[in-house]
């Protein structure tokens, strides 16, 4: 799949996953899905997610983020996308916050990841 695709297909992944809703559960006010890497190094994909609000004073419930997790992978497979999505939820303050993390360490720590990316990448049909 060529990079102009991918971007195209991970984009409509994300629509969809804005669009989605699950009863009784925080509204999702933001989507994104990028392409990952797993603990095996097998490509997968990452879905952030920013919702309305963090549940209640325990989090999310068990219920939420089980559905959420089921309804997207199943969207992915819907849009014949064969990589795992692993689902991270964020409130938007949780996001914010992460993005000043990221910002005091970006450039040192995705190089390799990146490289391995654009290889396994070109190595495919």
């Amino acid at each position: 799949m060529s990079m102009k695709r991918q971007g195209e297909v991970l984009n409509e992944l994300a629509e969809a996953i804005r669009r989605m809703r699950i009863p009784d559960s925080p509204r999702i006010q933001q989507a994104s899905v990028e392409p990952y890497l797993d603990a095996d190094g097998e490509a997968a994909l990452k879905a952030l997610i920013i919702v309305d609000d963090s549940g209640d004073e325990q989090g999310w419930s068990a219920e939420f983020t089980h559905a959420l997790r089921r309804q997207v992978n199943r969207l992915a497979a819907e849009r014949h996308i064969d990589e795992h999505v692993y689902v991270t939820l964020f409130t938007r303050e949780e996001f914010e916050a992460r993005e000043d993390v990221d910002e005091s360490v970006e450039g040192n720590s995705t190089s390799t990841i990146d490289q391995t990316l654009i290889r396994d990448q070109q190595d495919r049909p």
